[in-house]
């Protein structure tokens, strides 16, 4: 009589692409794509959904800001800028872009929104603007600027302002952090000027090494500058130095601008940095990678080389997700992320519709609850018609694309429209036992969302551990009718496999393999 090999909590581990299938632990996954790992359980990404209609031109850089008490998303282009909202269901776009056009690129951008103030850098070689909130003007230069000076990068440290990067009269000066003087709540800086002693700005150069300046970002009560091979904590000490500098790292840096995003952890509030060579968490003092062991040489091995420079990453707080987006081998645009559970650990992998660019921040209530905006069939939305998304409207994902459109992320069941592939592989199963033959009789998955959808389901076997398993014919699950699947396979590895149907959603808590021992031979 088969005996059951029961797999409960099956989204306690995710994916491991670094180590050989045959020595993973029973729960972990050699594969999977388009499949969240939450709770202890694998589900199906929710998918992303076209919003504000179309664009003028494709989205470099989205930022997010109120005004008059409404939620707009501003986004720039490769020369200009726009404000998006939506009113009791129209969508409109409002140039409000500077006078002197700002050829931005992907990846160049950066820019925050101090004091309720939205200000953009465009690394182009012009100095930084902001935006005052009134949707007739447009934006301006950034006032007290230094005249013929431009930066690389530009972030908010407490009520400052911190550019990076700085060149100046013609001279490129990498090594360089300039900050402006502290400024009064709801308003910009006075005064960016270092000889200025009455003031707070200043300037100095972070020259040890040879390694340029990529990117900053603040962490609790400092503020991080990442450069190629090294990183630095930046402390504010006021009196006659205001900041100070102090190593946290010699041996790695930055990939890109925009790969650093800060999350609260267990322990406080942390960064997660994709370097040149791993990804790490640190908390401004020492740092640990999170691939190693599970997808570090995958990830770096499947990115497109000659479009590296598009990698960036971006967080999904609600679901305690970070996404590290970029182009996977052929691809031009950021197709693929890699999608990590900081709570659980776990690692997936999710496609991205040519992504340029994603930030989070609060929706508009009737953006985030219209139907109209949800492209899923009604007989297979999860989502009440007319009603609430799955993820809080104070908590969502803009993304932007390549194809000219912008994205809202976890807005609906399908992908733009379409059903997703999604699947979920485990292979080199040997129970502890490699050298014996197992006949596998059946599976018994328990596998739940909308009644009737199917999942397909197959079972394969191998006799070596780095085998091509054989898979014997698929079998269809379907939700809320099937209990237990009949298919007869055998071998000393075996596999198995969960893919998507016609199910626009599904979740699997856990399945069972009947197994029969047939010995050594």
């Amino acid at each position: 009589m088969a005996n059951p090999i029961k797999f409960d909590n099956v989204g306690a581990i995710g994916v491991v692409r670094d180590i050989a299938a045959a020595e993973l632990p029973q729960g972990a996954w050699s594969d999977a794509r388009n499949i969240r790992f939450l709770d202890g359980a694998a589900l199906q990404f929710l998918g992303h959904g076209q919003v504000y209609l179309t664009p003028p031109e494709p989205p470099q850089f989205l930022l997010q800001a109120n005004v008059a008490g409404s939620r707009y998303w501003l986004y720039a282009t490769a020369g200009k800028q726009f404000a998006a909202s939506n009113a009791s269901g129209a969508s409109v776009h409002t140039n409000i872009s500077h006078a002197t056009a700002r050829v931005g690129k992907v990846n160049a951008w950066s820019g925050c929104v101090f004091g309720g103030i939205p200000v953009l850098n465009a690394g182009d070689g012009k100095p930084p603007m902001y935006w005052d909130t009134d949707l007739t003007h447009k934006f301006v230069d950034l006032p007290a600027w230094p005249a013929a000076t431009s930066c690389k990068v530009l972030r908010q440290y407490k009520n400052m302002l911190i550019a990076l990067g700085i060149t100046r009269g013609g001279a490129r000066l990498d090594y360089m952090v300039k900050w402006s003087s502290l400024a009064v709540a709801g308003s910009l800086p006075t005064t960016w000027d270092e000889a200025d002693f009455t003031q707070d700005a200043g300037e100095f150069d972070l020259a040890e090494g040879q390694d340029p300046i990529v990117d900053g970002l603040g962490l609790k009560d400092s503020f991080i500058v990442y450069k190629e091979a090294s990183t630095y904590a930046i402390d504010y000490i006021g009196g006659q130095f205001i900041l100070k500098p102090r190593k946290v790292s010699g041996m790695s840096g930055l990939l890109n601008m925009n790969c650093a995003v800060e999350f609260e952890a267990g322990f406080g509030a942390m960064h997660f940095a994709v370097t040149g060579s791993d990804i790490v968490q640190h908390d401004g003092f020492s740092a640990r990678s999170v691939l190693d062991k599970k997808a570090r040489r995958f990830f770096f091995q499947d990115i497109d080389v000659a479009h590296q420079d598009k990698v960036f990453v971006f967080k999904n707080p609600f679901l305690n997700e970070i996404l590290v987006a970029y182009p996977s081998i052929g691809a031009t645009w950021c197709d693929t992320a890699l999608v990590y559970n900081y709570v659980d650990g776990t690692v997936s992998f999710r496609s991205l519709p040519n992504v340029t660019h994603a930030a989070y921040g609060p929706v508009d209530n009737s953006l985030a609850g219209n139907w109209n905006q949800d492209d899923a069939p009604w007989d297979t939305d999860l989502t009440a018609w007319n009603g609430p998304d799955f993820t809080p409207d104070t908590a969502r994902v803009m993304m932007g694309s390549a194809d000219t459109k912008l994205f809202l992320l976890d807005a609906s069941t399908s992908f733009d429209g379409a059903l997703p592939d999604a699947y979920l592989e485990r292979r080199g199963l040997s129970f502890g036992a490699p050298e014996r033959i197992k006949i596998v009789s059946g599976v018994r998955p328990r596998i739940t969302g909308n009644r009737g959808g199917t999942v397909i389901v197959r079972l394969g076997a191998a006799n070596g551990p780095d085998d091509e398993p054989k898979w014997a014919k698929p079998i269809t699950f379907t939700i809320g009718t099937s209990l237990k699947l009949d298919r007869f396979i055998s071998g000393r590895y075996l596999a198995i496999r969960f893919e998507t149907g016609t199910a626009f959603s599904w979740k699997l808590d856990g399945f069972s393999l009947l197994i029969d021992d047939a010995g050594e031979f």
